[in-house]
């Protein structure tokens, strides 16, 4: 999924992004290596289970090349980084903090957390939820309600 949101290589634990490509004894040749992430809006209903929002499905794809370029795909569209950035943004998938993706060392970081920041700059855990599941929206406002 990094790969598709469009991290680099380096931040994937990768010199070249043609790393990701195959190469085993019987599939030397292979030029190139894609990435397909389905997306569908969702409404969750009362009982547990949810219901799709038709027409809400789009897929974005990113394929590697030997040459360590890279292609991005809006369902099966030429596309750009830029494009798909904007799209997701727009769909509430936040790139910027990936706070739906917890990366290899990030549970241990998150376990040392503070409980709550130390000044205003600072991130404790509590900060950290309630950056992930939305409530930072009314922070300020709460603060308000109390002075």
């Amino acid at each position: 999924m990094l790969f598709v949101f469009g991290k680099r290589a380096k931040q994937m634990r990768l010199n070249k992004v043609a790393e990701l490509i195959h190469h085993s004894s019987s599939h030397q040749n292979l030029e190139s290596a894609g990435v397909s992430v389905h997306f569908q809006e969702i409404i969750d209903l009362d009982d547990g289970t949810y219901r799709a929002v038709e027409g809400s499905d789009f897929v974005i794809t990113r394929v590697a090349f030997r040459d360590n370029s890279s292609k991005y795909y809006i369902n099966d569209r030429g596309s750009n980084f830029t494009e798909v950035t904007k799209k997701l943004k727009a769909k509430g998938v936040d790139l910027d903090n990936n706070r739906f993706l917890i990366l290899q060392g990030e549970v241990e970081q998150i376990s040392r957390m503070k409980p709550k920041a130390q000044g205003p700059h600072d991130e404790g855990f509590l900060e950290y939820l309630e950056d992930i599941i939305g409530t930072n929206q009314y922070v300020e406002k709460i603060e308000e309600a109390y002075k």
